[in-house]
């Protein structure tokens, strides 16, 4: 998978066989795989699988559920799904390809970098959050991915971090960063 894969999705075939639609730019593949396959494939491809993608996503977005996850590292290819990734129907989305959201009722119109839109069963917001997510864990992989030396995540434990109160005055307390800057 690379950067041009606006999302796929599961579509059975004509014998029944969950299979795989894959929208690249502005034409469309099917692939004689499930989606969940497909993914995995295209991980083991490059040396990685599922399993860990999954669980490394898990980890980094302290998250259990419908995660998004790095396909390609090398290219910063994200994806995430519409719903649980155990549904046939679930949409897998490259985030770099919604170009906008709206709302249409309880449904969420999904406008693509290919001028196509799409209309899916998911509130604005919910469809939103998973999109959100899914750019944090793209930024915190690229942002881990370049630091001088992946072992200072063991050496250097990690800062703990205050909470900014806001206090009787009406003021949040940015003192307190002052304060750690001195340490």
């Amino acid at each position: 998978m690379n950067k041009k894969v606006i999302l796929m999705m599961g579509e059975y075939d004509r014998n029944g066989k969950l299979c795989s639609r894959i929208m690249v730019e502005k034409t469309t593949l099917l692939v004689d795989r499930a989606p969940l396959n497909v993914l995995d494939d295209t991980l083991n491809y490059i040396g990685f699988d599922l399993r860990g993608a999954m669980a490394g996503a898990k980890f980094i977005l302290n998250k259990s559920v419908k995660c998004p996850i790095i396909v390609n590292p090398y290219q910063s290819v994200c994806l995430f799904p519409s719903k649980s990734p155990q549904k046939h129907d679930c949409i897998w989305f490259n985030p770099e390809h919604i170009i906008n959201t709206k709302a249409i009722g309880n449904k969420t119109e999904v406008a693509l970098s290919n001028g196509h839109f799409m209309i899916i069963d998911a509130k604005l917001t919910a469809f939103n959050n998973k999109l959100q997510t899914a750019n944090q864990l793209k930024r915190l992989t690229t942002e881990r991915g370049i630091q001088s030396s992946p072992l200072l995540f063991y050496l250097e434990p990690p800062n703990k971090h205050q909470q900014l109160l806001k206090e009787k005055s009406g003021k949040y307390n940015f003192n307190i960063l002052e304060e750690e800057n001195k340490k």
